[in-house]
């Protein structure tokens, strides 16, 4: 009975343990992930303003708030082939979102959520006829089966190229060259 319980734990921990930047809450899934920085939070808003798919709509004394577009998931990094990744993540499709970085000293939390895809034209081909249709998707259905569950797949290559994208999307803790005389 003991190695039935310990080997229900250790699996249920590989399970889940690959979602741990993912909330879901009301049917919509999150990405949430906090970050330790030297950075004040004046230079975090510097370094958030200069990238260039972010666009910064509201901020306060410790809280920026905004969007992005265009972001293009990074199957390679996460360690996938074209092939071996799915259609809806490929370089053909971008996506667009919301994000929130919240800062308390030495650390700061970034959520992202809404995220969509801007829509992709997919085209087969068959005996001398096209068919072509938009492929439009939302981080909810490739999370979440229709009961609101997470699908079964879905931790295992897209829920790691999207946690891979977006952890570079919102780390603005790694050192920025400012001399590149060399």
């Amino acid at each position: 009975m003991r190695k039935l319980f310990l080997l229900f734990i250790l699996i249920s921990g590989c399970v889940f343990g690959q979602m741990e930047n993912y909330v879901i809450n009301d049917g919509q899934v999150y990405w949430q992930k906090v970050y330790e920085t030297t950075k004040s939070f004046d230079e975090l808003l510097t370094v958030v303003k200069n990238r260039n798919n972010i666009k910064i709509t509201e901020q306060n004394e410790n809280t920026i708030a905004g969007e992005f577009k265009g972001l293009i998931m990074n199957y390679r990094k996460a360690g996938y082939t074209y092939m071996g990744t799915p259609i809806v993540l490929n370089e053909s499709n971008k996506y667009y979102g919301l994000f929130k970085i919240e800062f308390k000293d030495g650390k700061y939390r970034a959520t992202i959520r809404n995220v969509a895809s801007e829509g992709m034209t997919m085209t087969m081909y068959g005996a001398g006829l096209g068919l072509g249709s938009d492929l439009d998707t939302t981080l909810e259905t490739m999370a979440l089966n229709k009961k609101g569950e997470v699908r079964k797949g879905f931790p295992k290559v897209a829920g790691k190229i999207i946690d891979v994208t977006f952890i570079d999307l919102m780390d603005f803790t790694k050192a920025e060259i400012t001399n590149d005389n060399w």
